[in-house]
């Protein structure tokens, strides 16, 4: 009597166990599509077998638990590709807007300074001619227009960043207060023999997400929480603890600072990966030097231009006044020209056409035009470069960012599908595998229910003898 109760125990486990199984195969099915998530399979071991008349016989199956696939090692390349791709993609917008104010067109600043001394060179032909007096400060004004412009969607494109950081902090912060959260959940959750799976796969998925907005390094703790550090080594989230990233304005411009327990740092584009890296170093680093050099230009632009007008005489006689106003807002001398840039004169009148002879001034003299004129070829931006060359430098070098960052793109892309397709491979569910798991604990839990329907025959047998 007791070898068919164990036998009905045996027969009991069998359904137990494959009736797991086909759960579990299930629950795989279900997420076959879910973001994260990872396969689970059923890990089982025979239950310890007993003595029996000097035979060993089994007790059945147990489910031991439900294992998580993955590689590990996998998981933090992928982490890690997150935060490459993140960085390249963020700076696609502003690049190609960059590229829109300064590319080189039909439009474009080359354009306006070349008009500008085609305007001197008409002069030339009738210095005391009212309408190309009044043209020439037309192209002076248009191109001063057009650098303030510029610099003002230069601007623009900065400001736009700060208002994209201010969501994008909002959103990582409670990221990390999730996978802060879920540290603690995990921990709770394994410490009782309960499966942690899905929390682990929700803050797998979390620290790719964090990775492509900061760029992130982390690690495992031994009892089953990550701690997240910037890849300064600032920390972000420890055991059950999320740090706090905000934002203030400073001097107009986003300042992001880092307040950890009791600790407060300020951040800049070298503290972090990913997203905010990229956007910051083109906010602080790659447009500053964009309007650097194009208050260069101005600068060498104004100072040439008014010194030749400063060295002829205008129509009324007069010693030439400045042709252009600008002024000074930085340690450099041209720091804020391109910003400020001006029209000096209000009347035609006061351009110097002439230049002062023995005879005095001469309307027809057009000898400070051709002074004017000269200057468009001049290398009078660093001593080697003109100015229309100059700036062509400046576009050239924007197309070559835009570009580069392109080909950067496409490249972290492939690499993150490519990573991607590892992890699928490794932690991915296969559909037809799961059918063959299916069918095999289906097949499994009908012999077992078959099994225990041949026990309850045999013991309906005995209690009838």
């Amino acid at each position: 009597m007791s070898g068919l109760t164990s036998a009905l125990n045996i027969g009991t486990s069998g359904l137990s166990t494959n009736q797991k199984g086909i759960e579990v195969t299930g629950n795989n099915v279900a997420n076959v599509n879910t973001p994260g998530y990872s396969k689970q399979t059923l890990e089982l071991s025979s239950t310890p077998t007993l003595q029996f008349n000097d035979q060993m016989i089994g007790q059945g199956a147990v489910v031991n638990s439900i294992s998580r696939e993955g590689n590990r090692f996998v998981t933090k390349q992928l982490i890690g590709k997150n935060a490459d791709y993140g960085e390249t993609d963020a700076k696609d917008i502003p690049l190609a807007e960059i590229e829109r104010i300064v590319g080189i067109d039909d439009a474009d600043l080359s354009r306006d300074i070349d008009r500008f001394f085609d305007s001197w060179q008409e002069l030339s032909s009738n210095p005391a001619g009212g309408v190309e007096r009044q043209q020439v400060l037309q192209e002076g004004q248009d191109l001063a227009d057009n650098l303030r412009g510029m610099v003002a969607d230069l601007q623009a494109t900065q400001a736009g960043i700060n208002d994209n950081l201010e969501g994008t902090v909002t959103d990582l912060n409670r990221q990390l207060e999730e996978i802060a959260d879920l540290n603690v959940q995990i921990v709770s959750a394994e410490a009782t023999g309960i499966s942690a799976n899905s929390l682990r796969d929700q803050r797998d998925l979390l620290l790719q997400e964090v990775s492509g907005v900061a760029g992130i390094n982390y690690f495992e703790e031994g009892n089953g929480m990550v701690s997240v550090q910037l890849p300064s080594g600032l920390p972000l989230v420890t055991a059950d603890t999320a740090s706090t990233i905000s934002t203030q304005w400073v001097s107009g411009s986003l300042q992001l600072n880092l307040t950890s327990g009791a600790s407060t740092s300020n951040l800049d584009s070298s503290d972090f990966g990913g997203e905010i890296h990229g956007v910051l170093t083109l906010r602080d680093d790659y447009i500053p030097s964009i309007l650097d050099d194009l208050d260069k230009l101005a600068y060498e632009l104004a100072n040439a231009v008014n010194t030749v007008q400063n060295g002829g005489i205008d129509a009324n006689g007069n010693p030439g006044s400045d042709f252009f106003t600008f002024g000074n807002s930085g340690a450099d001398p041209w720091s804020g020209a391109a910003a400020t840039l001006d029209l000096a004169l209000t009347d035609g009148s006061q351009i110097a056409a002439g230049t002062l002879t023995a005879a005095g001034y001469l309307p027809g003299d057009n000898s400070n035009c051709l002074n004017m004129v000269a200057l468009q070829d001049q290398p009078l931006v660093n001593g080697t470069s003109s100015f229309s060359d100059f700036y062509a430098q400046i576009a050239a070098g924007v197309g070559l960012e835009v570009n580069q960052n392109s080909l950067s793109l496409d490249s972290a892309e492939d690499a993150l599908i490519q990573m991607q397709n590892m992890r699928d491979t490794t932690a991915g569910v296969s559909v037809d595998e799961e059918m063959l798991l299916l069918t095999q604990y289906q097949t499994g839990y009908e012999a077992a229910a078959k099994y225990l329907s041949t026990v309850d025959e045999m013991l309906d047998t005995l209690m009838r003898m």
